[in-house]
């Protein structure tokens, strides 16, 4: 009988520490996927940002994309260096801001390591690990946006794992406690069983649980995408500088862009001039290309803006603008054939 009890303490507390470690590894893969789900969005914003939309393009799409999504299970928002929400599933929840005391988060691997959540959000740190809210636990991870002052968030409830681990710690302890009754031979055997079950059990549950992320992911991403191949030929205007004042110009009213001085300038058909903080190359890829033609390094023009075409020399020709341009428009001689194609199309 001494044998068999203390056999049974033996096997307990190796069933215990299985237990444990199970359900360590499993949330240590859940956090793995919330980082990678954090990362992979706050790269696509900055990616959208590179090419030439503004920041409210790019957090209206995000919004859009992830609006009315459930967040059951699983979901992504995101928060500005303030620690409001700027985009959330639940529009109501935009504009709320974090408070000191809502919520911290503590590493998985030391409990004592920990910092609060809206600290970790305005000092835009890349962070995960269970955060700690008042009525319910969940794991979350932290992707800044770069030079955005946002930062991604990716949360997961824990409390559909913990309610899983409970469940299987229930009916595993019930088997194990009838199991070891009967002898301390059907203990030993019948434990290594239900580990390999159990182990089976939380690989099933992280794979359903990362192919649910993934497609979440990719619906983000494709709508995403989306957004852009239908915006990316349907360019109206573009968002200048006029003084202390951000102006719209359209497209149709864009005479010629020009650089100077490492500064980038607008002109309009009526003269009206204006800065804006986008590269000629930049540009270039946005504007038609039936209208508008890269002249040089210096200058766009648009078909419209041409008065007349002077040749200079054998091998240029000097293009005179209305209204008339500040820096001299030459066609280069490896430009001249592609440029009379331009203009003859047009």
């Amino acid at each position: 009988m001494i044998i068999i009890f203390l056999l049974g303490i033996i096997y307990y507390f190796s069933f215990d520490y299985a237990n444990t470690l199970s359900q360590k590894n499993i949330i240590n893969q859940q956090i793995e996927n919330s980082k990678i789900q954090a990362n992979i969005v706050s790269s696509l914003l900055e990616e959208r940002l590179k090419n030439g939309f503004s920041k409210e393009q790019v957090k209206n799409e995000l919004q859009n994309s992830i609006e009315n999504m459930s967040i059951e299970n699983s979901f992504v928002c995101m928060f500005d260096s303030t620690g409001r929400e700027i985009c959330h599933p639940i529009r109501q929840k935009i504009g709320k801001v974090l408070t000191k005391n809502n919520s911290i988060i503590k590493s998985l691997e030391n409990d004592k390591v920990e910092m609060n959540f809206k600290e970790a959000v305005m000092k835009m740190q890349s962070k995960g690990g269970i955060r700690k809210l008042k009525n319910y636990s969940e794991i979350v991870y932290l992707s800044p946006v770069k030079h955005t002052g946002w930062i991604v968030a990716s949360h997961a409830n824990l409390t559909k794992f913990q309610k899983e681990f409970n469940r299987q710690k229930e009916m595993n302890m019930l088997i194990f406690v009838l199991v070891w009754l009967s002898s301390s031979l059907l203990i030993f055997l019948f434990l290594f069983h239900m580990n390999a079950i159990n182990l089976k059990k939380v690989s099933n549950i992280n794979r359903n649980i990362s192919s649910q992320y993934f497609k979440e992911l990719k619906a983000i991403n494709d709508k995403l995408s989306q957004t852009g191949k239908n915006g990316s030929n349907e360019i109206k205007r573009l968002l200048a500088d006029k003084g202390a004042k951000l102006k719209p110009v359209l497209i149709e009213n864009i005479a010629y862009i020009y650089t100077q001085n490492k500064i980038t300038y607008i002109v309009e058909f009526d003269g009206t001039k204006s800065t804006i903080n986008t590269s000629l190359d930049d540009l270039s890829k946005l504007l038609d290309k039936k209208t508008f033609y890269r002249a040089s390094r210096q200058v766009i023009i648009s078909i419209k803006a041409i008065d007349k075409i002077e040749k200079r020399g054998k091998t240029q020709l000097k293009v005179i603008t209305n209204p008339p341009s500040p820096v001299e428009i030459i066609i280069s001689k490896a430009k001249l054939t592609e440029f009379k194609k331009w203009a003859g199309r047009n």
